[in-house]
């Protein structure tokens, strides 16, 4: 009898390795890879479609040679670190409740209670937005300053992040909230000259780059200033604040579909630098600029690359990105040294 209860039990336990291993293998997508050059994952893009179940994530250094990973997920049109320092990525759903990190062979599933609308990540707090409905999204915050975690809910349409020593800052269409780290409390709620989603910060100011004029709060007071763009603009897209200059810097498209870049002095008088470079997207790291752009006509081309210094305003080296069978939709850069 008690052998029978002994082989009950080791029987019970295969069950339960079996039921654990499947279980992590359930949400884990194996990752069809080319040679893999470690060195090279320093650039990562994403490819993939809502409609097409199978993503790319490429990853570079400087162009010369590819990392390309594919696996069976659609829908991911976002790539970011995963936290503050981390290289570590994460790739996020638009429509569906799920994140995904690479780990090794495998893209890995993480659920959520409804998918992501942004996810910002400080160097002492962490904001996580969630598209709960078409009226509302949810907002969980923990501030590890305070030692506090919180949560409230903001009209829908928020996009982005960010903090300093007192503040959380959130973007939220037409508007800036400013919630106080130590109250919890929103205590401001500031007009954009119109909508936006990105923003930067530096110890005195707030700047978003609005559709039609730049928004530049001072902080403290909350006064708002609008400044009026170049004729030639087309779309604003990112702002970045240069700690060591203390200059704010704006990329946009022109009406030709070129890049450009506004240089903003400390008296938000500024200069415009035509790249002459074909624009989607930019990213800043440090001094640099990283310029993406789609190519929708020559086989064998999915897009460009520019990278840029953004104190002489000089191209450093540019790239072609390889075509794959959906388009390009995010990128990030990562610090491997």
């Amino acid at each position: 009898m008690k052998k029978r209860f002994i082989l009950l039990g080791l029987f019970a336990s295969v069950l339960m390795l079996a039921a654990y291993i499947y279980s992590q293998n359930k949400n884990t997508y194996p990752v069809t890879t080319s040679s893999i050059h470690p060195e090279e994952d320093r650039i990562f893009f994403i490819y993939s479609n809502p409609l097409i179940k199978e993503s790319t994530l490429l990853s570079t250094s400087t162009g010369e040679r590819f990392n390309r990973r594919t696996f069976k997920v659609a829908d991911v049109p976002y790539i970011q670190t995963k936290s503050y320092t981390a290289t570590d990525i994460v790739l996020l759903a638009e429509h569906e409740p799920f994140y995904y990190t690479l780990e090794k062979d495998v893209i890995k599933e993480h659920p959520l209670s409804d998918p992501f609308a942004f996810w910002y990540e400080g160097k002492d707090v962490s904001v996580k937005a969630y598209n709960v409905d078409t009226t509302g999204n949810e907002i969980h915050i923990n501030d590890r300053k305070t030692k506090k975690k919180h949560q409230l809910t903001l009209p829908s349409l928020v996009t982005m992040g960010s903090s300093d020593e007192n503040y959380i800052y959130i973007i939220q269409s037409m508007s800036i909230y400013v919630i106080d780290r130590n109250t919890e409390e929103i205590i401001e709620t500031l007009s954009l000259a119109s909508y936006a989603d990105k923003f930067a910060d530096s110890e005195e100011f707030i700047v978003a780059s609005s559709q039609h004029e730049l928004t530049v709060i001072e902080k403290g007071t909350w006064k708002t200033t609008y400044i009026p763009y170049p004729d030639d603009l087309e779309y604003a897209d990112t702002v970045y604040y240069d700690k060591e200059s203390g200059r704010f810097y704006v990329t946009y498209e022109d009406k030709e579909g070129e890049a450009n870049l506004l240089e903003y002095g400390k008296d938000f008088s500024f200069h415009t630098y035509d790249l002459k470079f074909p624009y989607m997207e930019g990213k800043f790291k440090g001094n640099q600029l990283y310029i993406v752009a789609q190519e929708e006509h020559k086989k064998g081309i999915g897009g460009y690359v520019g990278v840029f210094d953004i104190r002489s305003k000089e191209k450093l080296y540019q790239f072609d990105l390889p075509e794959e069978w959906v388009k390009v939709q995010d990128f990030v850069v990562v610090d491997n040294k």
